[in-house]
């Protein structure tokens, strides 16, 4: 696992001269799930709190052709879910946090470039390592189910507007199906034509400070 962490992490060393931006998320949700309970479903409601953290480091460079960019990223993703009781079910309270480390790689190219905007395209990968710790409150879960390692590709085209230290990026996202793995060589026997024709269509918002 440290192996694969310093290969996810590799394009972030080489960039200690580029810009570096942190950015945040805090969101609150409140719905309803379903659990499977004797060849049925039930109904579950609940309440989720998301809060993430994000180091970027961004580096261009300009060619005849265009500008290609290597951008990389480390993010601290906390997720707190407190699960409702159902007492048709016999289901109590239960809260369950997680806490993951999110790195991440992508290559831009740029297609259109002024002072404050720029038009780009780009592909990369995303991963998930294994939750840091779990707390879990008022009921018994086995930590072995919240061991996540998973890497998502993705081919991506965005738009960023920066307003002098600020930046805001939205982008539209085609995101290949997730590879799990426990050894870094698990990720080389992924089917990757088989990857591309089932991709999903996905939008984001990208926001944060440069300094």
């Amino acid at each position: 696992m440290k192996k694969c962490l310093f290969l996810l992490l590799l394009p972030l060393i080489g960039l200690s001269q580029s810009g570096i931006s942190i950015s945040g998320l805090s969101q609150f949700n409140t719905g309803e799930s379903i659990v499977p309970i004797n060849n049925t479903f039930a109904p579950i409601a609940y309440d989720l709190r998301n809060t993430k953290v994000t180091l970027s480091i961004f580096r261009g460079r300009k060619f005849t052709f265009g500008t290609i960019a290597l951008k990389g990223s480390v993010a601290y993703n906390i997720d707190k879910v407190y699960f409702y009781a159902n007492n048709s079910i016999n289901i109590p309270n239960y809260e369950v946090t997680t806490r993951s480390l999110m790195p991440g790689a992508e290559l831009w190219y740029i297609l259109f470039q002024n002072e404050n905007t720029f038009l780009y395209t780009s592909i990369g990968s995303f991963a998930t390592i294994e939750n840091l710790n779990i707390d879990q409150k008022n009921t018994q879960l086995d930590e072995d189910l919240y061991k996540n390692n998973e890497l998502i590709p993705f081919i991506r085209a965005g738009l960023q507007l920066n307003y002098g230290r600020v930046f805001i990026n939205p982008f539209i996202s085609f995101d290949l199906p997730k590879i799990e793995f426990e050894q870094f060589d698990d990720i080389f026997e992924y089917n990757l034509i088989d990857g591309i024709k089932n991709y999903d269509i996905r939008t984001g918002l990208e926001f944060g400070i440069m300094f």
